[in-house]
C-alpha cells in the first residue's frame, strides 16, 4: 500500500508551512457537514448504506475535474497505529480512529480531505497554515459543489442542511482556528477573549481532543451557531473575532517584551535547556516547553530559527509519529517518553546552538 505509506511517512502538512499571521495562528480549518438524502445517519447506518457512501466517494475520487490525484482509504483495512497516525496528522477524527465503518478521501497534494461516515455522511475538510479563512472556505465550497454532483444532500428549505445532531443543522459549516496565546495566558487575561467570543456565537477551548484541556497555550476558536446564519456571515464574524484576539495578544507581547524582557528570556532558555537535556519527557510537558520556545522564536529571543520548525516538532512528538519515525512499537508510555526526549534532543541539536 505505497500510497498509504507515502501519507503516513510524509511530513507534508499545514504545520510546517508558512501562512499569514502564523506567529499567533497555527492553522485555519473549515469543515462542511453533508448528509445523503434517504440514508440513515452514521449511528444507525447499515452495511449496504455504507457501501453506497463509499461508492459515491470512489466516484468523487476518480473524477477530479482538474485531474488531481485522490486517494480513498477504508479505515477497516488499517491497523491501530496507522489510524492513530492519521488522527495525529488531523486527517481523521478521534471518532473515526475507533471506528471500522469509516473512510476518507485524500487529495494527494493534501489540500483537502473528505471524511466519510464520521458524525456526518461526508465532512469536507480544508486546513490551511496561518490565518486563511476565506481561502479555506473557497476551496471547501468548490469541493462541496463537486461532491453534490455525485450525492443528493439531505436539505430543508426551512432548516438548511440536515445533520444527525439538530444543533448542527443549518449551514453545516464549522470554522476552527488554532491560536497560540502564551502572553495572554501568562498574564491571566484569557478571560478578556471569552465574552466577545461567546457573544459572537463562538467558543474558545483547549485543543486536546474532546477534553478541552489547554496545553502549550494553544486554544481552539470555533463557531457554535449553524442555524439562522449564512456561511458568509459565519466567515465574516470569525474573521473579525480572530483579528481582535490577534490584536490582544500582539499588544500583550509588545508590553511583555518591554517590561519583562528578562523574564521572557529566562522562561525561553529554561525550556530550551529542558528540551536539550531531558532523558524522559511526556507529551504535555514537551508541548509546554515547545510553546515557550515558539514564543522565543517569534519574539527574536532565539534567532535564525523558523517558527514552522517548532510547529513541526509540536506535531512529531505525538506517540504514533515517534513510533513511525523510529520504526518501533512502544511497550509502555514510559518508552514513548524516553524516545520523545531523545527525538527532541537530536532535532534541536541539528540547529546548532540556536543563537543563545
Amino acid at each position: 500500500m505505497s500510497e498509504l505509506t507515502d501519507i503516513l511517512s510524509g511530513d507534508a502538512g499545514f504545520w510546517n508551512r508558512g501562512g499569514p499571521r502564523n506567529d499567533i495562528v497555527l492553522s485555519t480549518r473549515v469543515r462542511l457537514g453533508r448528509n445523503v438524502s434517504g440514508i440513515p445517519f452514521s449511528e444507525t447506518i447499515d452495511e449496504n448504506s455504507m457501501a453506497f457512501l463509499t461508492a459515491i466517494a470512489g466516484k468523487f475520487s476518480s473524477t477530479a475535474p482538474d485531474q488531481s490525484e485522490r486517494i480513498l482509504l477504508e479505515l477497516a483495512k488499517l491497523d491501530l497505529h496507522e489510524k492513530r497516525l492519521l488522527r495525529e496528522k488531523n486527517i481523521i477524527t478521534s471518532e473515526m480512529e475507533s471506528s471500522n465503518n469509516s473512510a476518507v478521501v485524500l487529495d494527494a497534494a493534501r489540500n483537502f480531505s473528505v471524511l466519510i461516515n464520521d458524525t456526518d455522511h461526508f465532512r469536507i475538510q480544508v486546513i490551511r497554515p496561518g490565518f486563511q479563512l476565506n481561502e479555506a472556505f473557497t476551496l471547501a465550497d468548490t469541493i462541496d459543489d463537486e461532491l453534490n454532483n455525485s450525492a443528493m444532500y439531505a436539505f430543508s428549505d426551512v432548516y438548511g442542511y440536515l445533520t444527525p445532531n439538530p444543533a448542527n443543522t443549518g449551514t453545516g459549516l464549522k470554522v476552527s482556528v488554532i491560536m497560540h496565546l502564551p502572553v495572554l495566558t501568562v498574564q491571566k487575561r484569557i478571560n478578556e477573549t471569552v465574552h466577545p467570543v461567546r457573544e459572537s456565537g463562538f467558543q474558545i477551548t483547549g485543543t486536546l481532543g474532546n477534553s478541552g484541556r489547554i496545553i502549550g497555550c494553544l486554544y481552539l476558536v470555533c463557531n457554535k451557531r449553524y442555524l439562522g446564519v449564512s456561511e458568509i456571515e459565519t466567515i465574516d464574524v470569525a474573521d473579525d473575532l480572530v483579528n481582535r484576539i490577534i490584536k490582544l495578544e500582539d499588544d500583550a507581547r509588545d508590553e511583555f517584551f518591554t517590561t519583562s524582557k528578562r523574564e521572557l528570556e529566562d522562561s525561553v532558555y529554561r525550556s530550551l535547556g529542558a528540551l536539550l537535556y531531558a532523558r524522559r519527557i511526556n507529551y504535555a510537558e514537551a508541548l509546554e516547553h515547545l510553546s515557550r520556545l515558539r514564543l522565543g522564536v517569534v519574539m527574536s529571543v532565539i534567532k535564525d530559527t523558523e517558527v514552522m520548525f517548532i510547529n513541526d516538532l509540536m506535531v512529531r512528538v505525538q506517540l504514533s509519529h515517534l513510533q513511525e519515525f523510529y520504526g518501533v512499537r512502544f511497550r509502555s508510555i514510559l518508552d514513548s517518553d524516553d524516545f520523545r526526549a531523545m527525538f527532541l534532543r537530536d532535532e534541536l541539536k541539528k540547529t546548532g546552538e540556536l543563537n543563545v
